[in-house]
């Protein structure tokens, strides 16, 4: 008995010098201040916030209370610094397991490989195709905008306008960016056509809907949740899976269009025999032809021929979901701001005007001949960019909503004697340590930011231009380092060209925006599914 009782005691206080003394007292993190009194020997503090869906302004909070760096767990960090951000989004760092959540069908895809080396192979099979003089010199880039924003999306405001009817922006939102993100990948010819497919359009909302805020379990717990699902255990509401895997399908039936399609692939654009346009799918065949080249500096993944087609499926995949709901909700914050101030509508509209030529809709030169806008009225991506007041209206809706505001962690590699890492102050953090910081928090520095929480783009044209570049540094909206958002350019191209259709021709004004408040999620848009819009046509 005694023996028992000596083993049991010598047991408890190894166990507490492990998960209680050590880390509160002698890990080299001790020193960090402690987001919450149990945090330095607890992750469970944290995780039951972003069970309870107030990760971000909790992680926010902490900060405002003590500094620029706190202790979110034993082995996790947050920073909000821009100093840090250098450091900690490296090519030194790895991804933490978290990303895995972000496989499709069971494959990684750029976003989700965890390791350095992986990711910086499938990057560079991308990198020309989505910089930003390779987008605004595509052509197929103009007839995407032409197809899509000026033929399909201006003749359902348009008629709204007439009609005195409103519209939930929201949805139409999405329409647009999946029709044209999908049409980039797979060709105008196999991709969705949300904005007049009306019940292919609805079911995808519905589905987005009831996958809305899921991804907890995967996300905090993905070794237990992959063990799980191989039982046949899921931890996620039925209707949620069922819902992930009809979105997902979407993908592939779009991919089995453009890889059983026979016809002769235009080089750029062409129109077919009933003069409907059809362009080249930009990312499909970028990727393809880099997965089969002999090029050492992107070779093929490992994988078995069997599981290449769900390499490129879930690449590609990827690419909609990304390019989809963030590029949806930050117009539908612009829209939500703009239409509180007629004003700034009035002043973007007389920039927009100046564009040579303008977007106006119908186009002067229409005939009953031919309803088709002329690919030369269309202004060119550049001059669009180039417009300021367009460009600070963008840039103050992504920094005060943007659409991933959550934590991207990484975490601290080996250490290196002659290299060893170093945090706001803090020497020598150990390896395996989770560190992240997030958006929601870089954007709300009141020392770079006057009055965070205010929507004011006149910050970015009132700026020096010492000012403007503080505030570039805080700037994250699309991430930093070799991570970032590959996409930014081509979001940015599309947010820009359809403020620039819309504003030039109409006005808007707020009908409904009840629950527009955004969700505290990793990505994140608004609370409720709707932002009701009255558009009038500028006379």
């Amino acid at each position: 008995m005694a023996i028992l009782l000596l083993f049991g005691s010598v047991l408890l206080l190894s166990l507490s010098y492990t998960f209680v003394v050590r880390p509160i007292f002698f890990s080299p993190l001790s020193r960090i201040p402690s987001a919450h009194f149990t945090s330095h020997f607890s992750n469970g503090w944290i995780i039951w916030q972003r069970y309870l869906g107030r990760e971000i302004k909790t992680i926010h909070d902490a900060h405002r209370r003590l500094g620029p760096i706190v202790r979110l767990g034993p082995s996790e960090l947050s920073v909000n610094s821009a100093d840090a951000l250098r450091i900690i989004y490296s090519d030194r760092f790895d991804k933490d397991e978290f990303y895995a959540a972000f496989d499709n069908y069971g494959v990684p895809n750029m976003f989700s490989m965890i390791e350095r080396k992986p990711h910086a192979g499938r990057k560079r099979m991308f990198s020309n195709i989505y910089s930003k003089s390779a987008l605004q010199s595509s052509q197929v880039i103009r007839d995407l905008s032409r197809e899509i924003v000026i033929e399909r999306l201006l003749p359902i405001i348009e008629t709204a306008a007439v009609q005195g009817g409103f519209l939930n922006v929201l949805e139409y939102n999405s329409a647009v960016y999946m029709d044209f993100i999908s049409a980039f990948i797979f060709g105008l010819q196999n991709s969705a056509n949300f904005l007049l497919d009306s019940e292919a359009r609805e079911s995808w909302l519905v589905r987005r809907k009831i996958a809305k805020g899921s991804g907890f379990w995967s996300m905090n717990f993905p070794l237990l949740t992959t063990f799980l699902t191989k039982l046949g255990i899921h931890l996620e509401p039925r209707e949620v899976d069922c819902a992930l895997d009809e979105i997902k399908h979407l993908c592939l039936e779009m991919l089995q269009k453009v890889e059983g399609s026979s016809e002769v692939r235009p080089k750029e654009s062409q129109k077919d025999q009933k003069d409907d346009i059809w362009t080249k799918p930009v990312v499909y065949d970028q990727l393809l032809s880099q997965l089969n080249s002999s090029d050492k500096k992107t070779p093929p993944p490992p994988l078995p021929k069997s599981q290449l087609r769900l390499a490129v499926a879930s690449e590609l995949m990827d690419h909609i979901l990304a390019g989809t709901e963030t590029s949806s909700w930050t117009l539908a914050y612009l829209m939500h701001e703009l239409s509180q101030r007629p004003d700034l509508q009035s002043s973007l509209r007389k920039e927009m005007l100046s564009l040579s030529p303008p977007i106006l809709y119908p186009s002067s030169i229409l005939t009953q001949k031919s309803s088709s806008y002329p690919d030369s009225e269309l202004p060119s991506p550049r001059s669009i960019d180039s417009l300021p007041l367009l460009d600070a209206i963008l840039l103050e809706t992504l920094r005060l909503r943007p659409s991933v505001p959550g934590s991207q962690p990484r975490i601290t590699p080996p250490i290196e004697p002659r290299s060893p890492i170093s945090i706001c102050g803090y020497n020598n953090i150990p390896a395996g340590i989770r560190v992240s910081a997030q958006a929601y928090s870089l954007h709300r520095n009141e020392e770079v930011f006057q009055e965070p929480e205010m929507w004011r783009p006149e910050r970015w044209l009132e700026a020096t231009q010492d000012a403007r570049d503080e505030m570039t540094r805080w700037f994250w909206a699309f991430g930093s380092g070799g991570r970032m958002c590959i996409g930014n350019n081509l979001a940015v191209i599309e947010l820009k060209l359809v403020v620039a259709a819309i504003y030039t021709n109409y006005t808007t004004k707020i009908i409904d925006d009840e629950d527009i408040e955004q969700l505290d999620a990793y990505s994140a848009g608004p609370k409720g599914d709707k932002l009701i819009l009255q558009f009038k046509k500028v006379r």
